[in-house]
C-alpha cells in the first residue's frame, strides 16, 4: 500500500468517525436565571445527566438573541425560542440575520398570550380597540410585534385604526398600562409580573376577547406565522382570564441544529417523552403541553431528520406535516 493511499484511508476513516459519533455533552440555552426557560432548562439538564448519562448543563444569556445564532452553528446544542421567533430567524425575517440551520425537535408547550387591559377600562374584546392607545411593538421584542399585529388584524384592525405606542419590553408595557399610559399592551398570561399587576392596580387587569371573531382558529392558520387561537380552561388559573376566553397564544419549541445527529436528537426527544409526566408535576406550564402535541402542522422551521425518524415509529408524522417540511426546506 502506498503513502498516499493510506493518507486517504486515514482521512475516510477520521472523517465517518466523526460523522457518526455522539455527543458527550449537552448545553442548553436559556434566558437569564430567574427566568422560566432557564428553570426549565436546567430541570431538562438534570434529566439528561441521569437518564442519558451526558454531562448537561443550562446556558444563561441575555436573550435568545444571544443563544439562537450559537445553536444554529453548532456550538450549543439546544435552546428555547417561540415559533415566530423561530421562523423569523430561519427565513431572516425583520432584519434577523438568516440561521438556515435551526431545526424544531418538539413543540414542547403552549403559551397563551394576548392583549392585557385595566379591569375597569370598560373593554372586553380586541375590537374594542379602536381609536386606543395601543402597544403594538416591543423594541426587545420584535418578533412578537407580528402576534401582536395578528390579533388586531383579526378583529378588522389595521394601524390606522388605533395609535400606536412601542415600549421597551414586555413589563413596560404592563406599567404602560397599570399607570394609564395605554389602553392595552400584549403580554403572556399568568406571568409573575401579571399576576402582581392585577394584585396591585385597582380593579385589578383582564385579557381581551377573541370569541366574538368568526374563524379565528382558521385564520391564524391560514397566516402559517406560528400564532395560534387559545380557549382559557378552568385549569389555567390565570390572572384576568375566565375559562371560555378566546386569546393568543405561541408555540415554544425546543430547537438544535441540522448539525446534531439523528441519534442524539431521537433520544433527547424519547427522554423527554418517556418522563413527561414528571417534568409536568415539576413545571405548571407543561400542562399546556403533551406528546401528542409535539408535531403541529403549522411549524414555522423544518423538523430535524431525527425528529421525523422518531414520529414516523408511531404514525406521528404523516403526509401533511412532510409536505410542510418540504416547503420550508426549499426556503432555506
Amino acid at each position: 500500500m502506498n503513502v498516499r493511499r493510506l493518507i486517504v484511508l486515514c482521512l475516510f476513516f477520521v472523517i465517518s468517525c466523526a460523522e457518526n459519533q455522539t455527543s458527550d455533552s449537552i448545553t442548553i440555552g436559556t434566558n437569564p436565571a430567574g427566568t422560566f426557560y432557564y428553570v426549565v432548562g436546567t430541570g431538562l439538564s438534570k434529566l439528561f445527566t441521569e437518564k442519558l448519562g451526558i454531562k448537561s448543563t443550562a446556558q444563561p444569556a441575555s436573550g435568545s438573541a444571544v443563544y439562537v445564532p450559537l445553536i444554529n452553528n453548532g456550538e450549543m446544542s439546544l435552546g428555547f425560542s417561540t415559533s415566530i421567533e423561530s421562523g423569523s430567524y430561519y427565513n431572516g425575517e425583520m432584519n434577523l440575520q438568516k440561521q438556515s440551520n435551526l431545526r424544531v425537535l418538539m413543540r414542547f408547550w403552549e403559551m397563551p398570550y394576548g392583549y392585557m387591559v385595566r379591569g375597569d377600562s370598560g373593554l372586553s374584546f380586541i375590537s374594542d380597540l379602536i381609536g386606543k392607545d395601543i402597544v403594538d411593538k416591543q423594541s426587545a421584542n420584535l418578533t412578537l410585534s407580528i402576534a401582536n399585529k395578528l390579533m388586531l388584524e383579526s378583529a378588522g384592525l389595521s394601524g390606522n385604526d388605533y395609535n400606536a405606542i412601542t415600549v421597551g419590553g414586555l413589563p413596560q408595557g404592563i406599567t404602560a398600562v397599570t399607570d394609564g399610559l395605554a389602553d392595552a399592551a400584549p403580554i403572556a398570561l399568568g406571568q409573575g409580573n401579571v399576576r402582581k399587576a392585577n394584585a396591585t392596580t385597582p380593579g385589578g387587569i383582564k385579557f381581551l376577547d377573541m370569541s366574538d371573531i368568526d374563524g379565528i382558529e382558521d385564520f391564524f392558520d391560514n397566516k402559517k406565522k406560528g400564532f395560534n387561537a387559545y380557549t382559557v380552561t378552568e385549569d389555567d388559573q390565570l390572572p384576568g382570564a375566565k375559562p371560555g376566553l378566546v386569546t393568543g397564544s405561541v408555540d415554544i419549541y425546543l430547537i438544535a441544529s441540522s448539525g446534531m445527529s439523528a441519534e442524539d436528537a431521537e433520544r433527547i426527544i424519547q427522554v423527554i417523552e418517556e418522563n413527561w409526566q414528571l417534568l409536568r408535576a415539576q413545571f405548571a406550564a407543561l400542562k399546556r403541553g403533551s406528546p401528542d402535541s409535539f408535531v403541529d402542522k403549522n411549524h414555522t422551521i423544518p423538523f430535524h431528520q431525527g425528529a421525523i425518524n422518531y414520529y414516523k415509529k408511531d404514525g406521528r408524522w404523516n403526509p401533511e406535516l412532510d409536505q410542510r417540511n418540504q416547503l420550508l426546506l426549499s426556503n432555506k
